[in-house]
């Protein structure tokens, strides 16, 4: 243990152990990652996954958090957070990395008068994530706009068009292969009016604010609508599961598809609850709900890895 401690900190400058990933993750829940690494340039972010790969090390590759469910227990080997920011503006076409901000992005783009991603001002996490799981709103997403994106596939970094990447509602190839890596992104923009794309921002932002439950730790929409006429938030409530408890978990009230964590609660908890809300809308309703969040440490049946 202690060499292969030793070829970790070697390899990766800056390499953190033991870190609490409660604090970095917006559930604000679940243990620490052995051995943590953020990598602030594409370039790192390719060389800590050959290193994890090369070693044999058990690998988490995590871009902002927003939509994990990390473990109590935490999470063994070597945590990469995508840390790469870099942007580059050519005319129209934005190419960005994975680890950029996804809002800040989109201010930035709305702030020069360049329209494509306005819908995307608010939704929280980063641009790889956004790519993977095709984040969207309002019938648009990610998938809608982009060109191009660099991967990290069986080593080899190459470039896949939106074709290959078989986006659907919330989902996408990349989403079923945790294996590739999303490193930068390129998206398809189109001049607009600042005045009018900030608003649609902040309109957005204050509809959020009225309607979520943000004072609370989430990972906002717990799972994926079945269709766009049956909203998985209708069904929960239908089911009459909004303020349900279990330990330190709770369907909010306010938007019955938030589980949310209540100050001491634990990842349990919310497997708890989300476990518990499946099997009460299936029995009401006769349909299956299926996660967005990613759990994270847990084996298949949800206990921990």
């Amino acid at each position: 243990m202690s060499e292969l401690r030793e070829t970790l900190r070697r390899e990766l400058p800056g390499l953190e152990e033991a870190v609490p990933l409660a604090p970095l993750c917006t559930y604000g829940v679940g243990g620490p990652a052995q051995y943590l690494y953020r990598a602030a340039m594409t370039d790192t972010l390719v060389h800590a996954v050959a290193t994890a790969r090369d070693l044999a090390v058990p690998l988490t590759v995590l871009g902002r958090m927003t939509n994990v469910l990390v473990a109590d227990e935490g999470l063994p080997g070597l945590v990469v957070l995508a840390r790469n920011e870099a942007q580059r503006l050519d005319g129209e076409l934005l190419t960005v990395g994975a680890g950029a901000e996804l809002p800040a992005v989109v201010a930035d783009l709305a702030e020069g008068g360049l329209a494509g991603l306005e819908y995307a001002g608010n939704i929280p996490g980063s641009v790889g994530g956004a790519v993977v799981g095709n984040a969207g709103a309002y019938g648009r997403s990610v998938g809608d706009v982009l060109v191009t994106t660099r991967l990290l596939d069986d080593g080899r970094v190459r470039d896949a068009g939106p074709e290959e990447l078989e986006f659907g509602y919330r989902t996408s190839l990349l989403k079923r292969r945790h294996d590739v890596v999303v490193l930068e992104a390129t998206f398809a923009l189109a001049h607009g009016e600042r005045g009018a794309l900030l608003a649609e921002i902040a309109r957005d932002a204050e509809l959020r604010r009225t309607k979520h439950p943000l004072e609370y730790g989430s990972c906002g929409s717990y799972f994926k609508n079945p269709s766009r006429e049956l909203p998985a938030a209708k069904l929960i409530e239908e089911a009459g599961l909004k303020g349900l408890t279990v330990g330190r978990a709770q369907v909010s009230t306010k938007h019955a598809n938030f589980l949310v964590a209540l100050p001491g609660a634990k990842a349990t908890d919310v497997l708890a609850l989300s476990d518990e809300v499946k099997r009460r809308v299936l029995e009401q309703s006769g349909v299956e709900l299926a996660e967005e969040v990613r759990r994270l440490g847990f084996d298949a049946g949800g206990d921990p890895a």
